[in-house]
C-alpha cells in the first residue's frame, strides 16, 4: 500500500501546550520508604481482602510483593513512577477488577502540566485500535486504525500494558476495554502506562491505516489529560446514572431499554423515578418483548441495579446469598485507610455472623442487597433479552446472572468479564501508602450472588454469540442488536 508522510499538524485547541520535560519518572524512594509501603500493602491486602487468595496462591503473593523489594535493593531505590507500576502489577495477581492503584498526587498534576496523550479516541475492537470520533486537523476519520506509535506496533504496545489492567478472574478479554479509553486509570492503558514505561516525546508520529486501505504517517501533538477527556463525548467519558438511561418503542410488540452506568452516588436521583414511567407504559401497551442493552454497562451502584432488578421480577427474590468479610479487625490499618462509609472502618460485631473458615457475613437486615427483593407494581413479565459485551462486569454481570438464573431470559451478544458467582466489591477502602502517596483500592466484601449455577471464575456467556467485530464496527452494524430482532422475529433460537 502507497504511505504518505503528513506533516506536523498542531491542534488549534491545544497551541497552549506547556513545554515538554520528562518528569514523569517522579520523586526517588529509598529502600527503606519502598520496604515499609510494602510493608503497609501486603498487611492490608492480605488481612482485609476478600478474595486475596480466591485465585491467587498466598505464596505467589508473597513472592511478589517481597520481589518489589529486590527490586528496589537492586537499584538502590526506586522513581515514584517505577514503584507505582510495580504494586499495580502486583494487584492484577488478585484478579479483582475492584482492585488496583492510583497515581500519586505529583504524577497525577503531572498529567494537566505534561502532554502524554495523543489527541484523539479509540478502542480495541476485535485486537484492531480503530479511532472512534473523527479528527479533522489531522485527517482522520472514524474506523481508521492505528498501526504503530514511534516505530513501535501497537500490537507490541498493547502486549506490554496488559499486564496492569485488572480483571476479574479468568477473564482476560474484559481488559480490551481500558486498553484505548479508560477513566479509571487516567485515560488508556497504553497512554497512561506507556508515559512511565518509554520514552515520550510531545509529538508523536503514528502510523494510520485508513478505511480506504491506504498506510499513512501523521505527526501529532500530544496533550495533557484534562485536554484528552475533552475530546468528544467517547465511552470513557464520566457516565452519571440519571444520564444514562434511555427507551424506546420497537415497532408494536418491544421495547429497548440502554442503560449505560449503575453510578448512582455522584449526581444521585431515585432510580425508580426513571424506571416507573418506563415499565408503567411497556406494561400499558402490553409489549412482549423488552430488550435491556447493559452492553457499556460496568456497572456502579446497588440501589439503581436492585430498583431495575425489582422491575424485571415476576416472583419475589433475594438476590444475593450472602456478603463475606475476612475479618473485622483494622487496628494498625485505620490511619492510613479511608472509605465513604466511616462505620466500616471500626465494624460492630453484632452486624456480623462468624462462619467456620474464620469470615463473617453480614447480617441480612443490615445491607439492601440482601434482602427480598418483590416486584415492582408495573413489573415487565414477558420475554427478556439482554445484550452483553466483554464491558460488563462488577454490578451489571451480577444482574445478568440474576436474570438469566431467575426468570425467562436470553442473553445476546460477548462474553462478559466480572463474577456470575459473585465480585469482590461492594464498599470500597482506599488505602494510602504514606511514603509514596500512592492510593490503592481495597474491596470489602465477596459477594455471593442467588443463581442456579456458574461458571466459576468467569462472567456470562451469551445464549447467542453476537460480539461486536471489526468488521461490523466500519460497516455501522450492530451484531448484538440485530441478533435480538432475528430473535424476536423467531429468525434465529
Amino acid at each position: 500500500m502507497k504511505k504518505l508522510i503528513l506533516t506536523a499538524v498542531s491542534l488549534a485547541a491545544f497551541t497552549s501546550m506547556p513545554a515538554f520535560a520528562q518528569s514523569a519518572a517522579g520523586a526517588q524512594l529509598s529502600v527503606d520508604q519502598v520496604t515499609s509501603d510494602i510493608t503497609l500493602a501486603r498487611e492490608a491486602y492480605s488481612r482485609v481482602h476478600p478474595g486475596y487468595t480466591r485465585y491467587a496462591k498466598a505464596a505467589d503473593m508473597e513472592a511478589a510483593w517481597t520481589g518489589i523489594i529486590t527490586e528496589a535493593k537492586a537499584k538502590e531505590g526506586l522513581t515514584s513512577g517505577e514503584f507505582y507500576l510495580a504494586v499495580q502489577k502486583v494487584l492484577t495477581l488478585i484478579r479483582c477488577d475492584h482492585t488496583k492503584a492510583e497515581l500519586p498526587k505529583a504524577l497525577r498534576q503531572e498529567r494537566n502540566e505534561t502532554p502524554v496523550y495523543l489527541p484523539l479516541r479509540w478502542q480495541l475492537v476485535d485486537q484492531r485500535a480503530l479511532i472512534t470520533l473523527p479528527v479533522e486537523a489531522l485527517g482522520l476519520n472514524v474506523g481508521d486504525e492505528i498501526l504503530s506509535i514511534n516505530g513501535r506496533p501497537l500490537a507490541a504496545m498493547i502486549a506490554e500494558v496488559e499486564s496492569y489492567i485488572p480483571y476479574d478472574g479468568y477473564t482476560k478479554w474484559s481488559r480490551a476495554g481500558g486498553v484505548g479509553e479508560s477513566l479509571e486509570f487516567m485515560g488508556g492503558a497504553v497512554d497512561h502506562f506507556g508515559a512511565l514505561l518509554w520514552d515520550i516525546s510531545p509529538t508523536a508520529t503514528v502510523e494510520i491505516k485508513a478505511v480506504s486501505g491506504e498506510v499513512k504517517t501523521v505527526q501529532m501533538e500530544r496533550v495533557t489529560f484534562d485536554s484528552w477527556k475533552t475530546l468528544g463525548d467517547a465511552k470513557a467519558s464520566v457516565r452519571n446514572f440519571k444520564d444514562a438511561v434511555s427507551y424506546q418503542r420497537i415497532g408494536e410488540n418491544a421495547g429497548y431499554l440502554k442503560i449505560d452506568s449503575f453510578v448512582n452516588y455522584r449526581d444521585p436521583v431515585k432510580p425508580d423515578t426513571l424506571f416507573r414511567p418506563i415499565f408503567k407504559s411497556i406494561q400499558a401497551e402490553g409489549r412482549d418483548y423488552l430488550i435491556l442493552d447493559l452492553r457499556q454497562n460496568g456497572g456502579g451502584s446497588s440501589d439503581a441495579r436492585m430498583s431495575l432488578t425489582a422491575n424485571l421480577l415476576s416472583e419475589p427474590l433475594k438476590a444475593k446469598k450472602d456478603m463475606r468479610v475476612a475479618t473485622l479487625n483494622l487496628d494498625g490499618l485505620r490511619d492510613h485507610m479511608s472509605t465513604w462509609d466511616k462505620r466500616a472502618l471500626k465494624p460492630n460485631p453484632l452486624g456480623f455472623k462468624k462462619n467456620k473458615d474464620g469470615t463473617y457475613s453480614l447480617r441480612s437486615f443490615i445491607d439492601e442487597d440482601l434482602r427480598t427483593l418483590k416486584p415492582s407494581k408495573y413489573a415487565f413479565n414477558g420475554k427478556l433479552i439482554v445484550l452483553t459485551s466483554s464491558t460488563n462486569s462488577s454490578g451489571s454481570t451480577s444482574l445478568a446472572a440474576t436474570l438469566k438464573s431467575h426468570r425467562d431470559a436470553t442473553l445476546i451478544g460477548g462474553r462478559t468479564g466480572g463474577s456470575a458467582e459473585g465480585p469482590t466489591a461492594g464498599l470500597l477502602f482506599t488505602l494510602t501508602l504514606p511514603e509514596s502517596g500512592i492510593r490503592t483500592r481495597v474491596p470489602f466484601f465477596r459477594y455471593y450472588n442467588n443463581v442456579k449455577v456458574f461458571e466459576p471464575g468467569l462472567g456470562m456467556t451469551p445464549d447467542i454469540n453476537a460480539p461486536m467485530t471489526a468488521d461490523a464496527f466500519l460497516e455501522g452494524r450492530d451484531p448484538a442488536y440485530d441478533a435480538a430482532l432475528a430473535f424476536i422475529e423467531g429468525k434465529v433460537e
